[in-house]
């Protein structure tokens, strides 16, 4: 009877014990379950989401509040209408395209616009961003006007080019592509999106 009992007991303890392991196993799977959010990009004029911190590894060195390099003439149109001065349109060499300064006196603003001749409707976008006080615009790192020197230097301590950086100037990515700040006691006075140099 004992032995009988025996072996009755020997499938029930294989039973539970095998259970054990398949729920430890079901648990270290569920520790390693990574949750993805796909997030849309910010639309033209959404300043609350262009002023948050950039969430990849990538900083953005295009994003200026609501417009951004590359934003085309209808979008940028839409966003601040239109300019309170237009400049003359040069054709530059360096491109090949007609560039004109879209100055906004109220928002701070000078847009430096590129497009093909005779086709500034159909091909016009931003080419470059300058702003200069009254702006209130943030980079996507949260600095603007009035930033201090130390506050850039460490919202961007990895991506300085140290080259192109001084006690007055800290540049963001290099010249061929950057932000470029420019302090007067020790506040930002003003910034500069796009390429300073081809």
């Amino acid at each position: 009877m004992k032995n009988y009992l025996l072996l009755l007991s020997i499938p029930l303890f294989i039973s539970c014990n095998s259970k054990t392991k398949t729920d430890e196993k079901t648990t270290d799977e569920k520790k390693d379950t990574v949750t993805t959010v796909v997030v849309d990009p910010p639309a033209p004029g959404d300043t609350a989401a262009t002023n948050n911190p950039p969430t990849s590894g990538k900083i953005d060195i295009e994003s200026f509040g609501g417009i951004k390099l590359e934003m085309s003439y209808k979008e940028t149109v839409a966003t601040l209408g239109q300019p309170g001065k237009k400049g003359d349109a040069v054709e530059w060499g360096a491109d090949g395209l007609v560039h004109q300064d879209w100055t906004y006196p109220a928002e701070g603003l000078v847009l430096n616009v590129s497009f093909e001749k005779d086709k500034l409707l159909s091909t016009g976008q931003i080419f470059s961003i300058t702003a200069t006080a009254p702006n209130g615009y943030k980079t996507r790192a949260g600095m603007g006007i009035s930033s201090t020197y130390a506050e850039v230097k460490q919202a961007y301590k990895k991506d300085i080019d140290p080259e192109a950086t001084d006690k007055t100037q800290i540049t963001v990515g290099s010249i061929y592509g950057g932000i470029i700040f420019s302090f007067k006691n020790d506040k930002a006075e003003k910034i500069f999106l796009g390429a300073q140099a081809e």
